[in-house]
């Protein structure tokens, strides 16, 4: 049985699940009986092309295969023991013959190909595997860097290709981004950037914040965020504090910035405490006469904010704006356009969340390929993003057992990712933080040009989550 994924087949304009192939036919299976159809269209994956041909047969010759399922086995079984029972049979299965040359060809290429991918998988590992099918540079998986820091440093370093702060490099940036009034963000995503946002003045802070991260010289730090995201959209325990979160909101407050909260998912023990904290926000809002963004990462948190959307506005998370994004995607063939929308870019979609959550901005992340933004507001997260994330902590498993595979709840956390990460092959651009596996593109930073390669409509904020 060949995978659905790289056979499929079609009697007229009915799926069918294609059982067994070979060179002179193949044979289906159907839930009932069917009359005789016009024609069949198969197709055959091409692994070396990344797409599928299609093979239309007119010419054939079908048969129902007489055969016992398992379940009228069974029923055969009963009537030997001397029970007697009605024999049902819950598939039908069909015989077709063909004898079409093209059909024939693409059979054998087929099997060569899956054949040749089985054998590679079992003869050796999972980078000798690719690098023969994509051309993935295996080598390459031995080049590591020693720490995080020398990792961020290569990467966004003045010895990058980061785009340095010149009045030509200001003037093209202000011209690509900032003339259409787009708002600028940071986000505060863990424990020590809480710490330090409170202890410093805000320009210090600012100060602090770039030149940890190796972008004195960058673009970015040419203007003063607008608004600051608080809280971790991957882990639930890097939320603030409740007494930290009410000190970095009246702090931010005082300072003229725009506030949005950022929430993970929510396992069920801490549904109360949410709940009650919501509250307590909406009525911070209603003293200060401000209104705070949430971003929502589980339908729970958009059930809590109904009646609450005069102060808490809700925003889709990236949690739950999903698309494929994985930094080896680069070696992959095929047509990466098949990317570049999702569900958002339905219609249908942005107005029951509008409706039923009152939703209208929607988080996304840059991540190596062009995206089409869907009418709305629209916020891009860059450099890094996200590809994988465990509510049971790699990172806390491997600090606690050396194994990351044995990974458990971490009910009292002990912070491990402010001192550790994982790291990977260079090449690859990425690292393991706190309960989540992250991707770096650095395209915007490195050519603010590919702005203009967005299509649909441009994000109307940014936001850098370093």
């Amino acid at each position: 049985m060949i995978p659905f994924g790289l056979l499929s087949g079609f009697m007229d304009s009915k799926e069918i699940r294609i059982t067994e192939l070979g060179e002179n036919g193949f044979r289906f299976r159907l839930a009932e009986e069917c009359p005789e159809p016009e024609r069949f269209l198969i197709c055959f994956y091409d692994m070396k092309k990344a797409g599928y041909r299609k093979v239309e047969i007119r010419k054939f010759e079908m048969n129902a295969v007489a055969r016992t399922s398992a379940a009228e086995e069974w029923c055969v079984q009963d009537q030997e023991n001397g029970k007697k029972e009605n024999r049902v049979s819950f598939f039908r299965e069909y015989s077709v013959r063909v004898e079409q040359k093209d059909y024939m060809e693409e059979v054998q290429r087929l099997a060569g190909q899956y054949n040749r991918y089985i054998r590679l998988k079992l003869e050796g590992d999972d980078g000798e595997l690719a690098k023969a099918l994509t051309g993935y540079p295996a080598e390459l998986d031995e080049v590591h860097c020693e720490s995080l820091e020398e990792q961020k440093k290569l990467w966004f370093g003045e010895n990058s290709s980061a785009i340095k702060r010149t009045p030509e490099a200001d003037q093209s940036v202000e011209g690509l981004f900032w003339d259409r009034e787009t708002e600028f963000a940071l986000e505060l995503n863990n424990t020590s950037l809480y710490e330090e946002y409170l202890r410093q003045p805000l320009k210090d802070f600012l100060a602090s914040y770039w030149q940890k991260n190796y972008l004195t010289h960058s673009w970015l730090a040419g203007r003063t965020p607008e608004r600051f995201y608080i809280g971790n959209q991957f882990c639930h325990n890097l939320f603030p504090t409740e007494e930290q979160l009410f000190s970095i909101m009246d702090k931010m407050r005082s300072e003229g910035l725009e506030i949005t909260l950022a929430f993970s998912y929510i396992r069920e023990f801490m549904l109360p405490s949410v709940g009650k904290l919501l509250e307590k926000v909406d009525n911070w809002c209603c003293i200060h006469g401000m209104n705070v963004e949430i971003v929502v990462n589980d339908w729970a948190v958009a059930e809590m904010l109904h009646g609450k959307t005069s102060h808490l506005c809700p925003v889709f998370g990236t949690l739950l704006n999903k698309r494929k994004k994985d930094p080896r995607m680069k070696y992959k063939s095929g047509d990466i356009s098949l990317f570049q929308q999702n569900s958002l870019n339905a219609e249908f979609y942005r107005d029951f969340l509008a409706e039923e959550f009152h939703i209208h901005r929607y988080e996304w992340e840059s991540c190596g390929y062009p995206q089409e933004f869907p009418p709305g507001k629209n916020s891009l997260h860059l450099p890094f993003y996200q590809t994988n994330t465990s509510q049971y902590c790699p990172l806390y498993a491997l600090c606690t057992t050396g194994d990351r595979g044995t990974q458990q709840l971490a009910e009292h956390c002990p912070k491990f990712c402010e001192k550790y990460a994982l790291l990977y092959p260079e090449h690859l651009h990425m690292m393991g933080r706190y309960n989540s596996l992250f991707g770096v593109d650095k395209t915007l930073l490195e050519s603010p040009e590919m702005w203009k390669k967005i299509k649909g409509i441009k994000p109307d904020r940014i936001v850098v989550n370093l």
